[in-house]
């Protein structure tokens, strides 16, 4: 019976946090940035996914297929609701794709914390399980409850760690994309710079040749005046 209400507890927990993964927040019209994957529910009971590549003000655009370029248009006054499991932000106000966090996602740390996770998991779940089995009278339920304590233990432990590798994953996939686009926004301020400089300096040498015309021309008026006198 405890070893049944000991599973149960478990397996009830691991619902409330795989639930608590999926959760998702509704967004208003305005927050559908460019780049944000959103799930849509229309007045008619149609619901669409995919990710936002243009908000008007009168419709939205989407891209249903990371693959495939098959766009569709949504007018506003057809989107009965709007939301989206996260928004992440660049740091300059635009939304990071899930799209480009998964491609630029590795899986290194989610590796190495399922191993490792596993190991501990084991170690602590087998601990826990001898000393429950020592204390029993049965050595037969006993030792059936060390070992079905140790799997759901390991089970469970080797999940929550292999999440929160994925999470760390995750988290270097942002950091890293923030990281480009500050660089490459960055290059495209001194790509700017170079251009002005170059403008400026095309408009300083034209200025500089046509007061050189200029005074030219001046010298050579002078030079008609002076000569017109002594004629």
């Amino acid at each position: 019976m405890r070893e049944r209400q000991l599973i149960l507890s478990i397996f009830i927990c691991s619902l409330f946090i795989v639930a608590g993964c999926a959760k998702r927040i509704p967004l208003n019209y305005n927050q559908a940035q460019p780049d944000a994957i959103v799930k849509i529910k229309t007045l008619s009971g149609e619901t669409l996914s995919g990710e936002v590549q243009k908000n008007e003000s009168a419709f939205l655009v989407l891209k249903q297929n990371k693959n495939k370029e098959n766009l569709t248009k949504i007018n506003r006054n057809e989107i009965a609701e709007i939301s989206a499991k996260d928004l992440i932000d660049d740091g300059n106000g635009k939304v990071i794709s899930e799209w480009d966090i998964q491609d630029q996602q590795g899986n290194s740390n989610f590796l190495l914390y399922t191993v490792g996770g596993a190991g501990l998991s084991f170690g602590a779940s087998f601990f826990i399980g001898s000393l429950i089995h020592r204390s029993m009278d049965d050595t037969d339920k006993g030792n059936k409850f060390m070992w079905t304590t140790t799997a759901v233990g390991t089970a469970l432990g080797t999940y929550l760690f292999a999440r929160s590798g994925c999470k760390r994953d995750r988290m270097l996939a942002i950091e890293e994309i923030r990281e480009q686009r500050y660089l490459a926004a960055r290059q495209q301020i001194e790509s700017e710079k170079l251009k002005r400089k170059s403008v400026q300096q095309k408009l300083d040498k034209e200025r500089a040749e046509r007061e050189k015309q200029e005074e030219e021309l001046k010298r050579l008026k002078e030079k008609i005046e002076i000569d017109k006198k002594k004629k």
